[in-house]
Order: C-alpha cells, then structure tokens, then sequence
C-alpha cells in the first residue's frame, strides 16, 4: 500500500512539474507576442511622426512662400501709390 501511495504522489509530483513547464512556455509565447506587437506600434508612431512633421514642414514651407508674395505685392502697390 505504501508503495503504491508513493507511486501516486510520484505520478502527480510528475503532471504538477509537466502543467508547471507547460505554462511558462504559453507565458513565454505570449511575452513574445506582446514585445512583437510593441515594436510594431513603436514602428507605426516613429512613421506617423515623421510623416507629420514633413506635411508640417511643407505646409510651412508654402505659408512663407504666401507671405513673401503677398509682401512683393503690397510694396509693388505701395510703389505705385507714390507714384
């Protein structure tokens, strides 16, 4: 009788380490898919940002091209006032 209670508490000893291993594993698979997924984002921002900042830089670009026309306008119409 012992020795078959020892086999019982060997063979659950057994299962308990085999789920234990098991679920490292499918915790493991899921950090991996988390730090995947992170990257990813980062990746999406770092673009998202840069092609924000370049239709900033255009739209600033055109701004001041507007204004330095505008400006050539008004001293050509201020030229020919005095005139």
């Amino acid at each position: 009788m012992k020795k078959m209670f020892a086999i019982f508490i060997a063979m659950l000893f057994v299962v308990s380490l085999s789920f234990a291993v098991s679920g490292c594993k499918k915790s493991e698979e899921a950090a991996t898919k988390v730090k995947e997924a992170t990257k990813e984002a980062a990746t999406d921002v770092k673009d998202a940002t840069k092609d924000a900042a370049a239709k900033v830089k255009d739209a600033t670009k055109e701004a001041a091209t507007e204004v330095k026309d505008a400006t050539t306008k008004l001293k050509d119409a201020a030229k020919e006032a005095t005139k």
